[in-house]
């Protein structure tokens, strides 16, 4: 009888999304101000198309399908 019980599921499940939305924005607003730091003003304004002349049309089409794959998988 000397274990504290639990906190209730709620409160528990509250502080893991408030801890996971925000380690996730942390890390979208790094690289959004990384990506800035190093293109600049000059940066095309999708990342995946705007430098097809750089690289493999292919690596592109498989880049959008993980993407893709990522978001259905997240829709749950």
């Amino acid at each position: 009888d000397t274990l504290k019980s639990p906190p209730p599921e709620t409160r528990t499940m509250k502080r893991a999304s408030l801890y996971g939305i925000a380690i996730t924005a942390l890390f979208n607003l790094s690289l959004g101000c990384i990506g800035y730091a190093a293109f600049g003003n000059s940066s095309p304004r999708n990342f995946l198309t705007g430098f097809q002349s750089y690289g493999p049309f292919w690596l592109v089409d498989i880049g959008n399908l993980c993407i893709v794959i990522h978001l259905i998988g997240a829709y749950q």
